[in-house]
């Protein structure tokens, strides 16, 4: 039998140049939504693969090590101008990538114990979950909602399609990319719908209910690339049988530890989240 990643994301790598309360840009910053969940992954012992479109230039071996990275070379790799205004981002298109075809898809990866999909840029069809057959699906899907236009400034759409053949397991987005689209539309497409609010924490949505996470404190240096740890680290918590408040509380966490660090150097290991977990408890008590 061939050997098959565990955890596969899929969605575009990515630059992020971050220009914070008006200073100058960063250097280019490796990232990407799947770079991040695949790292969170690998980080907790899961084998992970990527399968995306990406350009020479991006470091997968300094960044990724360990990682099994497919997919198409493309000329430029996605790039993004990252403004921050507190917790408020305004981003900027600067360069993307290629589409990701089904075709791409390496012989054996077809059944992955969690599949993370991904989009930056509609890179993939919205019904690329009908590809796979996981036991645990996860959508991001701030790609599907990005809107831009010659001057590259995102915005976010107001309406999201996707197929009804089969529904995600996990949808993972945050309120600012759904402020435009009803929730009820949403909530339609997935079995879990997780709303993420920065630092007032998350709502976890359920067969009509809603749960309300707490944002755990932490000392921010870039939050580029939180809700992604968010996302994977619920995802994991999910597929290990955790229940939603307490894959909330991880996934909160993980992200609180993600942000503390320059953008993929951030990624927490299960250690570390669950050292941070017992701080949380013992200062309660």
């Amino acid at each position: 039998m061939l050997k098959h990643p565990e955890f596969l994301a899929m969605g575009h790598l990515s630059f992020d140049v971050n220009i914070v309360d008006g200073g100058s840009p960063s250097d280019p910053i490796p990232g990407g939504a799947s770079a991040y969940a695949s790292l969170v992954a690998q980080k907790h012992g899961i084998s992970s693969g990527i399968l995306t479109s990406v350009g020479d230039d991006y470091p997968v071996v300094e960044m990724l090590s360990g990682i099994d990275v497919r997919g198409s070379k493309v000329e430029h790799t996605s790039s993004f101008a990252n403004y921050y205004d507190g917790d408020n981002r305004n981003q900027v298109l600067l360069a993307s990538a290629s589409k990701i075809f089904e075709s791409e898809i390496p012989v054996g990866w077809t059944q992955p114990d969690i599949l993370y999909v991904s989009p930056l840029l509609h890179e993939l069809p919205t019904d690329s979950v009908n590809w796979f057959e996981p036991k645990l699906s996860c959508l991001v899907p701030s790609g599907w909602l990005r809107r831009w236009g010659p001057d590259g400034f995102i915005t976010h759409a107001r309406d999201l399609l996707l197929p009804q053949f089969k529904k995600w397991h996990v949808i993972v987005v945050s309120e600012v990319e759904i402020a435009n689209l009803p929730i009820d539309q949403i909530c339609s497409f997935g079995e879990i719908v997780c709303v993420t609010r920065g630092q007032f924490g998350a709502r976890i949505w359920k067969a009509g209910d809603w749960v309300d996470i707490p944002a755990v404190k932490s000392v921010p240096v870039d939050l580029t690339g939180a809700g992604d740890i968010w996302a994977s680290a619920f995802a994991i918590a999910i597929s290990d049988g955790r229940n939603i408040e307490d894959a909330g509380l991880y996934a909160s966490t993980a992200s609180a530890i993600g942000i503390e660090s320059i953008g993929l150097l951030g990624c927490p290991s299960r250690t570390e989240i669950e050292n941070r977990l017992s701080d949380i408890y013992l200062s309660s008590t």
